[in-house]
């Protein structure tokens, strides 16, 4: 695994304890797992990833929970990983978060909600 994928995780885990947003990191993973399950292509995977973020963003109410639950992924979403949407498809525009393969997101993200359960007591 790549250099600095625990430090990253750390700190996504803090901004999620920060910002008091704490539950919509399993979205982001189960977003994240379903485009890795559709598509056996990297970046076609982490495409759909990508839109699929975008689409629940522009479509609350595709999530469940409520208003403070929505614009916590909103906050995650626009503000942390600066997901916006280019010609056909959404992108991530958090560099760091972006340079990553679906498995190292899965692993960042993962790492991130350990670090969320362990710091809440």
């Amino acid at each position: 695994m790549k250099d600095g994928l625990y430090d990253m995780a750390v700190k996504i885990g803090k901004y999620f304890v920060k910002n008091r947003m704490t539950n919509v990191l399993d979205t982001v993973i189960n977003f994240c797992e379903s485009a890795k399950e559709v598509s056996n292509h990297e970046k076609e995977a982490k495409i759909k990833f990508f839109n699929m973020l975008y689409l629940a963003n522009k479509n609350p109410f595709m999530l469940a929970g409520g208003n403070s639950y929505k614009i916590a992924f909103k906050k995650f979403v626009e503000g942390y990983l600066s997901i916006v949407f280019k010609f056909k498809n959404a992108e991530c525009h958090n560099r760091e978060f972006a340079s990553l393969t679906l498995d190292e997101m899965l692993y960042v993200l993962g790492l991130a909600s350990r670090y969320i359960k362990c710091n809440l007591t």
